[in-house]
């Protein structure tokens, strides 16, 4: 099987593969390289806080009792001198080496200030200064904050020891804690990680295998049933994985087939009403040509009534063109209006006019109710086609009873169009397409003229003035389409 360098399961095992080795990585600098630091820096950290709590007990009666405490508990060897390095008292964790007396006792520690007397010997014997005490005295009378810390090298231990110390008020604290040579340890870690390297990158590596697997192969699907719809097979179903984002992709892939088949059968339905709509003018216009040809050549009254015919044919034809180029630029996002205070009374009277003719030839009945002086911020030759085509699909879907409803109301905030007739209705599943272009309501007889392009634009010229617009139906009682604009 070709491997797909780019492809999700690839990539994710590579991810994980590499993270556990970033992880392994992290634990081999930890336990071997910085190990040796790590460990240093904590036994400072150690020693400081026994330093500060010497230092807070200083003076107390206790304050040779808590030394020793402190060192046996900590491992450490303490000297306590006057600032002159006469020892006042030393301790380390097998028990407590006595204090002697100072030469001049009046530089010294008072009697009291360790529990006993100055020349208490605490039954430890006589321990000596360290060698290194001349030079830990010049380093901590250097220092800025009267406070030293470093390593020194010991001649009978293979490693080194952490010297720090710190002047207490009337005396100096010298603290000694070896470092333990870490070689060894980390050797044993080291083979240790070895075994604990090539075990998890294993079983890393398979579980990788294992999870790019499961969570590439639901995608590997999709993308094959992508590829059947973007064939045109809108009756593919994408399955659900065990996954919510594989779920939820599933789910609008499967919505987007289903709306696909809805665009392809308006596609159908859209070459079927312009083949029909542009034949007919043109099947009209060729007729019409041919008989002045051959049958009303020499005859004027005949002549000009079918070349009557013919203008009237060729400016349906023109007006449906137009209707679809406009539809077009509207929907292109190209188009701008051209808002301005204009009188919405007068414009619903003066497009009411171009329908009296329907009045006196076919007996269509329009029933008004506007508002006088209504005036909104709009596009006047937008809003003439937006009630032009309302009224227009009112009057191409009143049925028998050919009685047309207009009102306009005055909301206070805005106005109210509204157009209605008493036809066959809509059906309230049909209701969410009406606006879409090309789209017919099954139970609405086809229209004279038009493709069902009149409410798309109805659509699109509303939402660029952003107004609310909507239809009310109910089937056999006929619809009312609204809209609402601001002041």
């Amino acid at each position: 099987m070709k491997i797909n360098k780019k492809g999700l399961g690839v990539k994710l095992w590579i991810y994980f593969t590499a993270f556990a080795a970033g992880i392994l990585i992290l634990i081999w600098l930890l336990q071997t390289v910085f190990l040796g630091n790590f460990y240093q820096g904590m036994k400072e950290k150690s020693v400081e806080a026994v330093a500060d709590e010497i230092a807070e007990n200083y003076g107390q009666n206790d304050f040779a009792q808590t030394i020793d405490r402190l060192v046996y508990t900590n491992s450490l060897l303490v000297y306590v001198t006057d600032r002159n390095g006469n020892l006042l008292y030393t301790s380390d964790e097998h028990g407590p080496g006595g204090s002697f007396e100072p030469p001049d006792r009046g530089k010294g520690m008072p009697d009291d200030d360790f529990g006993n007397g100055g020349g208490m010997t605490g039954g430890g014997g006589r321990r000596d200064l360290p060698l290194d005490f001349s030079d830990f005295l010049d380093r901590l009378k250097a220092s800025s904050d009267g406070r030293v810390s470093y390593t020194v090298s010991q001649d009978n231990f293979s490693g080194q020891s952490l010297i720090y110390g710190r002047q207490l008020p009337e005396a100096i604290l010298y603290i000694s804690t070896p470092i333990e040579p870490l070689d060894s340890t980390i050797g044993i870690l080291s083979v240790q990680l070895i075994y604990i390297t090539v075990i998890t990158l294993l079983a890393g590596l398979i579980i990788a295998f294992f999870i790019s697997g499961k969570l590439a192969k639901p995608i590997v699907k999709i993308t094959e049933s992508a590829a059947e719809l973007a064939k045109g097979d809108f009756s593919i179903r994408f399955e659900k994985g065990d996954y919510a984002e594989v779920e939820a992709l599933s789910e609008t892939l499967n919505y987007t087939a289903v709306e696909l088949s809805k665009v392809e059968a308006l596609r159908r339905e859209l070459i079927a009403n312009i083949s029909h709509d542009l034949r007919t003018p043109l099947t009209m216009i060729k007729g019409y040509t041919e008989m002045m040809e051959e049958v009303s050549a020499d005859d004027e009254e005949k002549r000009s009534k079918h070349l009557a015919i013919i203008k009237e044919e060729t400016a349906r034809l023109e007006e449906l063109v137009g209707e679809i180029l406009d539809l077009s630029v509207l929907q292109s996002g190209n188009e701008s209006i051209n808002p301005q205070n204009i009188n919405l009374s007068e414009v619903v009277r003066n497009v009411l006019s171009r329908f009296e003719v329907l009045s006196e030839q076919d007996g269509y009945r329009f029933s008004t109710d506007i508002a006088h002086d209504q005036y909104v911020f709009a596009d006047k030759a937008r809003m003439e086609q937006v009630l032009y085509n309302l009224i227009g699909n009112a009057v191409n879907y009143a049925g028998d009873d050919k009685t047309i409803s207009v009102r306009l109301s005055d909301l206070g905030r805005g106005v109210r169009f509204e157009v209605s007739d008493r036809g066959v209705g809509i059906a309230e599943d049909e209701i969410p397409y009406i606006w879409d272009r090309y789209y017919k309501s099954v139970e609405q007889s086809r229209a004279k003229v038009g493709t069902g392009i009149g409410l798309s634009i109805v659509k699109n010229v509303l939402i660029m003035h952003e107004a609310e617009y909507g239809v009310k139906s109910v089937v056999g009682q006929g619809s009312t389409f609204w809209f609402e604009l601001k002041k």
